[in-house]
């Protein structure tokens, strides 16, 4: 196996941005050129028009949305992107947004952390956190001052995390494509017996990380998932963090909270929400 092998080419091959054209974009459509340039991917940028078709209102709407998604295209082109831009009607945004990922083939979806409703549960907007919960593709959530990743990638893995899992394929690719340190956090639970699992968890993947000649080491910490989470990526100045899918407990049920959209709304950074599917190996 080579080096190379260890991190997919294709992992993010088809990037969808969705922008309202707000200043809440501003950073997601910063990441989405970027991201898309660095890795070699197709980058499709989607505005929804959400005015009534027929109206005056609408065809101001479509009119502004055509200006920003071919400034974006011109900013592709003149970086030698491979890109294209789309304008789709729609009456919610988070269905449309979900709609167009599942139609175009999206391997990573970039949206903005809130929109232009304002404030929303968590400090995240409610269309974004639909778009988390029900998304059958990675999700990169950035916010609003961010430009791109330059100092490191934090990997947030459940100690369970199974051989092969696309979470750790996600940050590996990211690290390995920047040229940046990749720390890899576990935060442990109560159970001691568990700890000698924990650790070999993180240590299996410091390991294929090295493999991959990224630069990578590992963490076992105890405390509550987030803020052990947040804090970590202060104190390494990591600019990303990656993680997986949580499922929500009875009672986070109950109430309809989602620990995931409190870490998104709190991180200093992006958060990569990877799904599952191909193997590292």
């Amino acid at each position: 196996m080579s080096h190379d092998s260890m991190v997919d080419p294709e992992q993010f091959k088809v990037i969808l941005l969705a922008t309202d054209g707000s200043e809440f974009s501003a950073g997601v459509e910063r990441v989405g050129i970027d991201m898309a340039t660095q890795h070699g991917s197709q980058l499709i940028v989607l505005r929804l028009l959400m005015a009534e078709p027929g109206t005056d209102a609408a065809i101001v709407e479509e009119q502004d949305a055509s200006l920003n998604v071919e400034r974006i295209h011109t900013l592709c082109q003149e970086k030698g992107l491979k890109s294209s831009v789309l304008l789709r009607p729609a009456k919610d945004p988070s269905q449309g947004i979900l709609a167009v990922a599942k139609e175009v083939g999206a391997q990573l979806l970039i949206i903005g952390r809130r929109g232009r409703r304002g404030m929303a549960k968590f400090m995240v907007g409610d269309a974004t956190a639909k778009i988390i919960e029900k998304a059958e593709c990675s999700v990169l959530v950035v916010p609003r001052l961010f430009s791109y990743w330059t100092n490191g990638v934090l990997l947030a893995v459940d100690p369970e995390l199974a051989e092969g899992d696309e979470v750790a394929h996600g940050a590996f690719a990211l690290a390995q494509k920047g040229g940046l340190p990749l720390t890899i956090l576990t935060v442990a639970g109560d159970d001691a017996s568990d700890r000698p699992e924990v650790n070999q968890t993180v240590n299996r993947l410091v390991a294929k990380a090295k493999m991959a000649q990224i630069d990578a080491d590992g963490l076992v910490q105890d405390g509550v998932v987030n803020d052990a989470i947040l804090e970590v990526a202060r104190q390494r100045s990591c600019d990303i963090i990656v993680c997986e899918p949580r499922d929500r407990s009875m009672i986070d049920r109950l109430f309809n909270v989602n620990p995931l959209i409190h870490l998104i709304g709190k991180a200093h950074c992006p958060v990569l929400v990877m799904q599952g599917g191909a193997e590292t190996a």
